[in-house]
C-alpha cells in the first residue's frame, strides 16, 4: 500500500515522461477572499494556474495499475484568473502610490506568491485592475478601484450568458409544458453570477461589486467580516458572564392579614406550646 499517492481527474493528459518537479507543483496560495492557506497547481512551462478542489469521504481508497492509493481523495483541479489572487495585494499596497510588482508580491507566510509574477507580467493583464507608470526599465502599479469594478463586472456578465445558456438546454430537455417553468429571470442568473465571483473577493469588494451591478446578495450566502464576527463574538461572552452569575431570588410579597387573623394572634400571646409540657 502506498500513501504518497493523489487521485487526479484534470481535462489535459499528463504523460509520465512529462511530469517533473519543475513542469507541475502544487503550493499554497493566500486564498483571496479568506486570507486563509489553500491548494494550487502550477504549469509554470505554459503558465497556467489550476486552483483545487478536494472531494473526500471516509474509508475510501484506489486502485491504481497494481497498486492500491490509501488516499482516497479526489483532487478537481479548474483554471483560474491568476489576478483574483494578486487583487488583495495590489489593493493592500499600491492604494496610495505606484510600486514594482516585486516589492508587492512578498508574503512571508506564502514564499511561492513570488511565482504569481511570471502569471501576471504577460501583455497588459494588471493594467485591468491597476494603473502601470514606466520610469526606465521598471514598472510600477497603483490600485485603480473604477478598473476593478469594470473588469469584475465583465466577468460577471460573461458568466451570467453562460449560466443562461446552461438553463436554456437544460430546460428544452426535460420537455416541460408550461413555458413559465422553462423561462429565467436574467437578474437572478447575474445575481448568481456576482454569488461566485464574490468567492474570490473580499466582502467589501463584493458588496461595492454587487452595488455596480444592481443586484442584492443574499443573506444566507454573505460572509461576515472581521468587525462583525468580533461583535458576536463579545455579546456572546457578555450572555454567558450573565448566565454565570448566582441568580438574585426575587423578595416574595407580604400576604395581607385579615382582623380575624390578628385577633387570634393576639389572644395566643403569652401561652406556652404544647411542646413544653413533655420538657424537662
Amino acid at each position: 500500500m502506498s500513501s504518497n499517492k493523489y487521485f487526479f481527474i484534470v481535462k489535459d493528459r499528463v504523460t509520465d515522461a512529462a511530469v517533473t518537479e519543475d513542469f507541475l507543483q502544487i503550493v499554497d496560495f493566500r486564498n483571496p477572499a479568506t486570507g486563509k492557506p489553500a491548494k494550487y497547481m502550477l504549469r509554470e512551462e505554459s503558465i497556467e494556474l489550476f486552483e483545487l478542489n478536494c472531494f473526500s469521504e471516509n474509508n475510501r481508497s484506489w486502485f491504481i495499475n497494481e497498486s492500491v492509493c490509501s488516499n482516497g481523495q479526489i483532487y478537481l483541479p479548474s483554471r483560474i484568473d491568476p489576478l483574483f489572487l494578486v487583487l488583495p495585494y495590489i489593493e493592500k499596497n499600491c492604494s496610495i502610490k505606484s510600486i514594482p510588482l516585486e516589492h508587492v508580491l512578498i508574503d512571508d507566510e506564502f514564499p511561492h506568491t513570488v511565482k504569481l509574477i511570471n502569471f501576471v507580467s504577460r501583455g497588459n493583464q494588471l493594467t485591468l485592475i491597476a494603473d502601470e507608470k514606466n520610469v526606465g526599465n521598471i514598472r510600477a502599479y497603483r490600485y485603480n478601484e473604477e478598473k476593478v469594478l469594470n473588469w469584475l463586472r465583465e466577468k460577471c456578465v460573461i458568466l451570467e450568458k453562460a449560466l443562461g445558456k446552461s438553463v436554456k438546454s437544460a430546460c428544452s430537455s426535460n420537455f416541460i409544458k408550461e413555458e413559465k417553468e422553462n423561462s429565467y429571470k436574467q437578474n437572478e442568473m447575474l445575481s448568481y453570477a456576482h454569488g461566485i465571483i464574490s468567492d474570490y473577493l473580499s466582502l467589501e469588494l463584493s458588496n461595492k461589486l454587487a452595488s455596480e451591478l444592481g443586484v442584492q446578495e443574499e443573506k444566507s450566502h454573505k460572509r461576515k467580516s472581521t468587525v462583525d464576527v468580533s461583535i458576536q463574538q463579545l455579546k456572546k461572552i457578555k450572555k454567558e458572564e450573565s448566565i454565570e452569575t448566582t441568580p438574585i431570588k426575587a423578595v416574595a410579597p407580604t400576604k395581607k392579614v385579615s382582623a380575624k387573623s390578628k385577633a387570634l394572634a393576639k389572644a395566643a400571646s403569652g401561652t406556652k406550646g404544647i411542646a413544653s409540657f413533655f420538657k424537662k
